[in-house]
């Protein structure tokens, strides 16, 4: 698969997302028919060990790797890079510097200044390192997340960052941030007025408009303002949702 074709073809990619650490779990959410499994490196249980594992049994199954790192941290990003995510998503991205910062530490020369290693990165991509190298900057993604207030006041000069490959919005933080602490609501009146702004703008600037949804319903919500790259389900509610299934059966 062409993901770069695939994230600008204007259809819905969806993906399963991970805050349970484990392999065969990694695996399975692979298999099951979404176009992508993300790990939450920030909120979730998975440590750097725990993830490389992970990433590994992803890619056998065939679909990309989407890892949102700790922090907008050059290791980090590197590090999540070279043990094979197609896409890493950096959280609390707050001003040009930061996604500049950001583009810096994911792109090689002369975009920027990712150091070589981890060749873990080469065996999931299938080519060599010379190929590797030569398509990396057009084969890997960044998307800075936007989940606060400065960031949305930014959000036009962020968009503009030359690399940046998207914008990914946190509804959760940035309900909270809208409110004034005051909700936590993915679906309120500000946010869905504040992502249809984010979305406007990543379309101006040729970017992919990003989110987490979580449940079918927000995914058509978000998706008629024009989001394709959305976070649909995580592992934990596919749990609850199958016991759910079966107890509904059972009656």
């Amino acid at each position: 698969m062409d993901l770069r074709s695939r994230l600008h073809d204007g259809k819905p990619f969806l993906f399963s997302w991970m805050g349970i650490p484990g392999v065969q779990l990694a695996g399975q959410l692979a298999r099951a028919g979404l176009d992508a499994v993300a790990m939450d490196l920030q909120h979730g249980l998975i440590g750097m060990d725990q993830a490389n594992a992970m990433a590994a049994a992803i890619v056998a199954a065939g679909k990309p790797v989407i890892t949102r790192v700790l922090w907008n941290d050059p290791g980090l990003v590197g590090q999540a890079l070279d043990f094979g995510s197609s896409v890493v998503i950096a959280p609390m991205v707050n001003s040009v510097e930061q996604a500049r910062a950001l583009v810096k530490a994911a792109k090689y020369p002369p975009l920027g200044q990712r150091s070589w290693g981890g060749y873990a990165m080469v065996q999931a991509s299938g080519k060599s390192a010379a190929d590797y190298l030569k398509e990396a900057n057009r084969d890997t993604f960044v998307f800075a997340m936007v989940e606060t207030q400065e960031a949305l006041d930014l959000v036009e000069q962020i968009a503009a960052v030359p690399e940046l490959d998207g914008l990914f919005v946190g509804p959760s933080d940035l309900s909270i941030a809208l409110s004034q602490g005051a909700e936590l609501n993915r679906l309120s009146a500000a946010n869905l007025m504040a992502m249809k702004k984010i979305h406007e703008v990543a379309k101006k600037n040729g970017l992919v408009s990003g989110a987490f949804a979580g449940t079918g319903e927000i995914i058509k919500q978000y998706a008629a303002m024009g989001y394709t790259f959305m976070a649909a389900v995580t592992d934990n509610d596919v749990l609850k949702l199958g016991v759910a299934a079966v107890q509904a059966g059972a009656k």
